[in-house]
């Protein structure tokens, strides 16, 4: 019987302290459920950023993750089980479970159009296609304005990653060098 390959949490959203606010985050008490309950609108100009209050971290048994300094959830990869508790836990759906070696990722979850997503957030994807035509293997491409990669095609040789000119696609192995 085949084994089934492990699978990890990733955050599409790197925008966090850099996404325009509806409501101030000293206003807001609770999590990220809480905060939506509280301000039906959203809290963030960006509707598909992280909103940093943390259900994901507190659905985490194993303290996999957690909202870092700029305000986004991150996840240490070598604690995470894959178990999708964080997933189920995110109100705005922008962590999903990926392949464990997938090391290149996309780390934006928009779906606007560049111009829009400027106007929001000023680390989201502007739909710019730059990763698409770097790539090598044309293991990329957009789907409603979002980069959508596909593992069976993709080398991790990250031109995309070193080419996006907002580093909204990442390696997150760290292993393509600290110039990405």
């Amino acid at each position: 019987m085949a084994q089934k390959a492990k699978k990890v949490a990733a955050v599409g959203c790197s925008g966090g302290e850099l996404a325009k606010r509806k409501v101030p985050r000293e206003a807001l008490t609770g999590d990220c459920r809480q905060a939506l309950a509280d301000y039906p609108g959203g809290i963030l100009e960006c509707r598909w950023g992280c909103l940093g209050l943390g259900s994901c971290a507190a659905a985490c048994k194993l303290g996999a993750i957690k909202v870092g300094a700029k305000g986004v959830a991150e996840v240490d990869r070598s604690k995470c089980i894959g178990c999708g508790l964080c997933v189920k836990a995110c109100p705005q759906g922008i962590i999903r479970l990926v392949p464990a070696e997938q090391n290149i990722v996309v780390s934006c979850s928009s779906r606007d159009s560049g111009p829009e997503t400027r106007k929001v957030c000023d680390a989201g994807c502007i739909a710019c296609g730059i990763c698409v035509k770097n790539c090598p293997m044309g293991a990329i491409r957009l789907e409603d304005n979002h980069p959508v990669i596909d593992e069976s095609l993709c080398v991790s040789c990250g031109m995309c990653a070193s080419k996006c000119p907002r580093g909204v696609i990442k390696d997150a192995f760290g292993i393509l060098g600290p110039q990405l």
